[in-house]
């Protein structure tokens, strides 16, 4: 995969659908990774007062819609 192709997944906005068991949660993409004909996305999902929890999702399941690009993210 190219860099390019890589860089426009990062801190996309993405949420989850019917699919998975968080269904309804919003979440960014934080890494992406070429898996031979697939690509693997780990997606964080803030928690109130819990902090972040990180799915990992492979682009072949259809576990999420793109929503959108995340402009301010926290280092």
């Amino acid at each position: 995969m190219s860099l390019e192709k890589i860089y426009c997944y990062k801190n996309a906005i993405v949420q989850f659908t019917e699919n998975h068991k968080w269904c309804g949660c919003l979440g960014i993409v934080t890494e992406v990774k070429d898996c031979g004909d697939d690509r693997r996305f780990m997606i964080g999902v803030p928690m109130p007062e819990r902090g972040t929890a990180y799915i990992y999702s492979m682009e072949s399941e259809n576990e999420f819609e793109w929503c959108g690009t995340a402009v301010l993210i926290p280092e």
